[in-house]
C-alpha cells in the first residue's frame, strides 16, 4: 500500500517461523475489458492464518508509464474492512477477483484519507515475473513442507536498524514491536490471499517485509506484493509463511502486526509490478556469530543470525546484528574499551582472514567499536580484483568500562647523530588516562644507504585521525624557524590479488600501537668524473647535488595496552 505521498507499504520488524505451502491455477481479467462499476472480491489475512474476502468496486483506471500499463482505482467495503478500518499496511498483494477472474492486487492506500479507496496493480502486469524465474527443476511434490527457522531471542532496536533503514530507503520502511512466533499454530495453506513475509535476516535478530500472495502456480512459483520491496531485479531473499495477530487502525493507515512463519521458499524477482519467487528453493545465506563479553558484570552473551546474500545489503545487515548483539550484552548506550576480534571465512582467501584491535570512545562503544568490521566487509563485497563468496562471518568483542587510553607525550632519541647502517633507540613518553607516564622503548634501523642530513622521525598513534586533533610535540636540533611541517600522506594500496589486499587489510596498523616512521632520502649512484666534466644530464646533477625523491617509509610498530593517540617528532642527523 502506498498513501500519499504513494507509499511502499512494507513494514519492517523482527519475528520467527512455520507454514506450507499449494499452487492455483486462475485466469486474468484483463485491462481492457475494466469500467467504472465492476464489482468483484478480494482475499487476505485479517487474523491468525484464516482467509477472508472483502467486497471490491471500481472507481476507475490510471494510465502509467512503463513498465506498468495502468493501475485501477477500487474502493474496498465488507464486515473484513470494517473490522480494519480500510486497507491496511500487509494487505499489499491482496488478490482481487472479478467474474472468478484475477484482476490484480491491492498494492497500495492513501494516507490520512479515506483509507477504503486504494490502487490495484493489473494481474497482467505481475504475470510478466514469472517470465523471469524459470520453471523449478525439479517441479515440487504437492505436499511440499517448508523446514522451520531458528527462533528469535531478541529484535533489533531502533538505532540499530539504522544502516538497513539508509540502505533500503527510510521511505519504504516502518518500524513497529516486534513479536515473537507461536510455535503452537499450524502451518497455513500458501494461497492466495496467505500472508508472505519477504526476509532478510532471521536468528536472534530477524529484519523482514510483509505482505499478501496475489497467485501461486502448480509448479511452486508465485507473485505477491503488487509493488516493489527493493526493486533490484533479480534478488535471493528467504520467503516465509506469517501470522496475523492483529490489524492496528490508524488515521494515517492501518497496519497488519505479523509474526514470521516458517521459511517456505526464496523470493527470487523484485520488480515493479512486484515480487515473484519459488516455494522449496533454497535461499543462500552467511552465518553470522557474534560473542559479546562484559567484564565489569561478568556476563557473556552469544548472538546467532543468518544474513541473506546480496552484496548491496550485506554490510548493513551484519553491521546492524552486530551493534544490537553489543546493545543487548551491555544493556546499555556509552563509554567504554574494546578489544575485538573479527573472521571472514571464505573458500576464495588463501589463507584466514583475521583482525584484531582495540578501540575506545567516550560516547558509543557499540559503534566505534565495529570500524573494522565495517571495512573488512567493504573490502570483500567491493574489492575490484575478484568477487568473494563469503560463507562465515565471526565477531568477538570484550568491552570493559575502563578507560584504556593514552597520550604520546614526547619521543627522544638515545643519540642524535646517526651513521647510515645503525640502528637507534627511542624512548616514548606515554601518559595514561589519569596516570603516571609510561616509558616505551622502540629501536630503529636506517638504511645504509640514507643520504647525510637531517631527517625528520614521527612517533604517532595507529589510530587514524587521532593525531590530526593534537599539535606534534617535537624535540629538534634545528631552531623552530627553521622547522617544515610534515606533509600530508594518502595510504594507496597497491595489491594485485585478493590474497594481497587481505593481507593488507590484516596489516593495517592498530589503534593501541605506537608508529615510528620516516622517510630516508637515498643517495643516487653517479659517476662523479662524469659530473665534473658535464655530461651528466641536468636532472641527474640535481639528484646528485641533492636528495633523491624519498622512497617507501621505514616503520616500527610496538603493541601497548592502550588506545593511543598524540603525535611527535624529532630530528637525527645521519652521516657516513
Amino acid at each position: 500500500m502506498r498513501k500519499s505521498p504513494l507509499w511502499l507499504g512494507i513494514t519492517m520488524f523482527f519475528l520467527v517461523l512455520s507454514a506450507a505451502s499449494q499452487a492455483l491455477a486462475v485466469e486474468l481479467f484483463l485491462p481492457e475489458e475494466v469500467r467504472p462499476g465492476l464489482r468483484g472480491v478480494g482475499k487476505t489475512v485479517i487474523s491468525g492464518n484464516t482467509i477472508e474476502t472483502f467486497d471490491v468496486e471500481v472507481l476507475g483506471v490510471m494510465p502509467q508509464s512503463p513498465p506498468l500499463s495502468n493501475r485501477i482505482i477500487v474502493k474496498v467495503s465488507g464486515e473484513a474492512m470494517d473490522r480494519t478500518g480500510g486497507i491496511a499496511e500487509g494487505m499489499s498483494g491482496s488478490p482481487v477477483y472479478i467474474q472468478d477472474r484475477l484482476l490484480g492486487a491491492i498494492s497500495h492506500t492513501f494516507a490520512n484519507t479515506d483509507h477504503r479507496v486504494g490502487l490495484v496493480t493489473p494481474a497482467v502486469d505481475m504475470f510478466k515475473i514469472y517470465d523471469e524465474m524459470p520453471l523449478p527443476d525439479p517441479a515440487l511434490p504437492e505436499d511440499v513442507i517448508a523446514v522451520a527457522s531458528p527462533l528469535i531471542v531478541q529484535g533489533l532496536s531502533e538505532r540499530n536498524l539504522k544502516p538497513l533503514v539508509e540502505i533500503l530507503g527510510a521511505d519504504r520502511v516502518q518500524v513497529i514491536p516486534s513479536f515473537a512466533a507461536n510455535t503452537s499454530l499450524a502451518p497455513a495453506a500458501f494461497e492466495p490471499g496467505s500472508m508472505v513475509g519477504v526476509q532478510l535476516l532471521r536468528g536472534d535478530f530477524v529484519a523482514a517485509a510483509y505482505g499478501t500472495v496475489t497467485h501461486v502456480k502448480e509448479d511452486g512459483r508465485f507473485i505477491s506484493f503488487g509493488h516493489p520491496f527493493s526493486q533490484r531485479g533479480p534478488v535471493d531473499f528467504f520467503a516465509t509463511a506469517a501470522y496475523v495477530h492483529y490489524v492496528l487502525p490508524s488515521t494515517e493507515v492501518p497496519f497488519k502486526i505479523v509474526s514470521l512463519g516458517a521459511t517456505v521458499g526464496k523470493v527470487a524477482q523484485d520488480r515493479t509490478a512486484g515480487l515473484g519467487g519459488t516455494l522449496g528453493t533454497a535461499v543462500g545465506y552467511v552465518p553470522i556469530s557474534v560473542v559479546v563479553k562484559d567484564t565489569e558484570r561478568g556476563v557473556s552473551r552469544n548472538f546467532y543470525v543468518e544474513a541473506v546474500k546480496d552484496d548491496w545489503l550485506l554490510s548493513s545487515l551484519v553491521i546492524s546484528s552486530a551493534y544490537q548483539s553489543i546493545d543487548a550484552a551491555l544493556d546499555r548506550v556509552g563509554d567504554g574499551t574494546a578489544y575485538v576480534r573479527l573472521e571472514f571465512v571464505s573458500q576464495d582467501f588463501g589463507q584466514r582472514m583475521i583482525r584484531e584491535n582495540l578501540f575506545y570512545s567516550d560516547s558509543d562503544i557499540a559503534v566505534w567499536a565495529l570500524v573494522d568490521l565495517l571495512s573488512g566487509l567493504e573490502l570483500l563485497v567491493g574489492n575490484n580484483l575478484q568477487p568473494v563468496d563469503l560463507q562465515q562471518v565471526k565477531i568477538e568483542v570484550e568491552v570493559s568500562k575502563e578507560r584504556k587510553t593514552a597520550t604520546i607525550e614526547k619521543a627522544t632519541p638515545s643519540h642524535s647523530r646517526v651513521r647510515a647502517g645503525d640502528s637507534v633507540d627511542v624512548e616514548v613518553l606515554i601518559r595514561p588516562f589519569r596516570g603516571q607516564v609510561e616509558t616505551r622503548t622502540m629501536r630503529l634501523q636506517i638504511p645504509p644507504d640514507t643520504a647525510p642530513g637531517l631527517l625528520t622521525v614521527t612517533v604517532r598513534s595507529g589510530a587514524e585521525g587521532y593525531y590530526a586533533a593534537k599539535p606534534p610535540v617535537h624535540t629538534g636540533i634545528l631552531s623552530p624557524e627553521e622547522e617544515e611541517e610534515e606533509p600530508m600522506r594518502a595510504f594507496i594500496s597497491s595489491a594485485d590479488t585478493l590474497d594481497d589486499l587481505i593481507v593488507e587489510y590484516m596489516d593495517q596498523e592498530r589503534n593501541n600501537e605506537l608508529v615510528a616512521e620516516f622517510y630516508p632520502f637515498l643517495e643516487d649512484e653517479v659517476d662523479e668524473e662524469a659530473a665534473e666534466d658535464g655530461e651528466l644530464a641536468e636532472d641527474d646533477l640535481l639528484n646528485y647535488y641533492g636528495w633523491a625523491d624519498p622512497v617507501e617509509p621505514v616503520i616500527v610498530r610496538l603493541s601497548t595496552q592502550f588506545v593511543l593517540d598524540g603525535l611527535a617528532t624529532f630530528d637525527l642527523n645521519i652521516y657516513k
